[in-house]
């Protein structure tokens, strides 16, 4: 696995080169070009490789983002933590905007016209949904499960498949708490929204590092749309958009914070309550209408179409997209 996971490096740095060569042809034949940064590769990089700031490689791959921002008429970011960031490695503040990873409110929502059923009286249901690797910190969220005293009827249900499962099954086991982590394995997109209705909070208890400190799951977004109170690690990304009094923040892999957070919220459903309206307030301004008529009044501004309705353009940009 670790020869495989080398092999991929020069790989994807060929692939990086080759986009920016690309890019340069398609500006001379007077394409206008937008650069949809949706990760901050060179961080990627540390992250997932264990790679060093400063060394060769990492230099480089800065090297072919600020080829890449040259190029561009224009840089989508996808948070403004890290549209500052960038903007600190040579992308000009005025040739960049913020276009958030946002869920679309009126399709998830659709998904409650079928209610599950309700979980028994009593409990306290906390809910995890995605993929099982490391990143996500749900080791962390069992052994804080474990810690809670005085939480009584607490379960955390863990929705998803991924690396990570047979070992955090047998973390349960081994905790004793097989009847309090349940692990309902993968679900499909449309039942999310029924499942998210049955819980009583979120637990995003993602780790941080220099890559995951700019994160920002959609996860949250959801839980939010769906009026529950989430616990989740504080990073940058999130912290930037959410205050104190939106989310319950514990420090990334700290167990025991956790554990204090599921507790506050386990034994007062008054708080859980407050927390959730004051999430909806603060992401208003960040929501999907909001990034969705961004993104369509850019794109018609940089193709000559500003005239156009966001409406008319998202009309023509979907069935240019067939």
């Amino acid at each position: 696995m670790e020869e495989t996971t080398k092999s991929k490096k020069p790989l994807l740095v060929g692939l990086l080169l080759l986009l920016v060569f690309a890019g340069a042809y398609a500006k001379l034949r007077g394409a206008k070009i937008v650069f949809d940064m949706h990760e901050i590769t060179p961080e990627f990089y540390m992250s997932k490789y264990g790679i060093a700031d400063g060394t060769f490689l990492i230099r480089l791959l800065k090297l072919i983002e600020k080829a890449s921002f040259k190029y561009a008429d224009h840089v989508l970011a996808i948070n403004e933590p890290i549209k500052k960031l960038l903007e600190g490695r040579g992308l000009a503040a005025g040739k960049s905007t913020v276009i958030m990873n946002s869920v679309d409110e009126a399709l998830f929502a659709s998904g409650l016209k079928v209610p599950g059923p309700v979980p028994s009286a009593g409990k306290f249901i906390m809910m995890y949904h995605g993929t099982l690797t490391h990143i996500y910190g749900l080791d962390i969220a069992i052994e804080a499960l474990g810690k809670g005293k005085e939480m009584a009827g607490a379960e955390l249900w863990i929705l998803g498949g991924g690396p990570e499962k047979a070992r955090l099954e047998a973390m349960a086991r081994g905790l004793g708490l097989e009847a309090k982590v349940k692990f309902v394995g993968n679900v499909l997109p449309h039942e999310v929204p029924q499942w998210l209705a049955r819980c009583d909070a979120g637990v995003l208890a993602t780790r941080r590092d220099v890559f995951l400190d700019y994160s920002f799951s959609n996860k949250l977004s959801e839980y939010i749309i769906m009026g529950k109170g989430v616990i989740c690690s504080r990073l940058r990304a999130i912290r930037h958009y959410f205050s104190e009094e939106a989310l319950a923040y514990f420090e990334p892999n700290d167990a025991a914070d956790l554990a204090r957070q599921m507790t506050r919220l386990c034994i007062s459903p008054e708080l859980r309550a407050r927390l959730a309206e004051r999430a909806k307030q603060e992401y208003s301004p960040i929501n999907w209408d909001v990034m969705k008529r961004r993104y369509l009044e850019l794109v018609g501004r940089i193709g000559g179409t500003e005239t156009e309705s966001p409406e008319t353009l998202a009309a023509a940009l979907t069935v240019a997209g067939k």
